[in-house]
């Protein structure tokens, strides 16, 4: 297995100002945790859970790349107040990037080969608590019709209103078999995770994130004109 971060990557902000950039919504609100078939479970969905990614061009002008999942579902188990496994299916074919032609290359056989793994899912095994919020999480990943062993780093936060986690990670696309076009586009992909944030485009109900049913899809290309992105980067090493 490939070693990954076992502490929250430092973060390094690259302003990025283009004639169409994304809208940034950075209100987090607690989703709900309640008890189903006895255990005390946070559902996620596009509504109350955003799963985002960097990608970077080789060289000296890394020219940032925003994307993210549009459809997923999963579930966290709390026991204690503290988070017990984690369990996410994520539909490949629902990837948006800031340009229609990148959305469309991502999905082609150049990447995620979305037709033929239209599926990926990340099941976790272990959550080692380190005190302060933190927590490393580890498990299987599959991806690109390849399973391999994950883990990453989170930060979390529950109360009497529900559970925030967020983590920034890196994840090298070459361990899941995904090794044409390194030559322009890094390897290592960053990855930030917040429950508590809605999917661009996607809008919460109820107040707490916690319920589906009431959204609003976001497009391919879900970019408002004139404005500024600001996008954080887990340091590479």
């Amino acid at each position: 297995m490939q070693k990954l971060f076992l502490v929250m990557p430092l973060l390094i902000l690259l302003p990025v100002t283009s004639a169409v950039a994304q809208k940034t919504d950075n209100k987090v609100t607690p989703v709900v945790v309640k008890s189903i078939d006895g255990k005390m479970t946070c559902q996620l969905v596009p509504e109350n859970t955003s799963i985002e990614f960097v990608g970077t061009h080789v060289g000296d002008d890394p020219k940032p790349r925003l994307g993210g999942f549009k459809k997923f579902s999963g579930q966290i188990e709390m026991a204690d107040g503290k988070p017990k496994s984690l369990n996410v299916d994520m539909e490949i074919t629902s990837i948006w990037t800031e340009f229609d032609n990148l959305t469309k290359h991502l999905m082609n056989a150049d990447f995620f080969e979305a037709d033929k793994f239209p599926k990926s899912k990340f099941e976790s095994t272990s959550i080692t608590v380190l005190g302060d919020g933190n927590c490393i999480i580890k498990g299987e990943l599959t991806l690109h019709g390849i399973s391999d062993n994950f883990e990453f780093p989170a930060k979390y936060k529950a109360t009497d209103q529900g559970l925030v986690l967020t983590s920034d990670f890196t994840l090298d696309r070459t361990q899941f078999g995904m090794k044409k076009m390194t030559d322009g586009v890094e390897a290592v992909v960053s990855l930030n995770v917040v429950v508590g944030k809605p999917t661009r485009g996607v809008k919460s109900k109820g107040g707490n994130g916690s319920e589906s049913g009431d959204s609003e899809a976001p497009t391919d290309d879900p970019a408002t004109e004139g404005e500024t992105i600001t996008i954080s980067l887990p340091a590479m090493t």
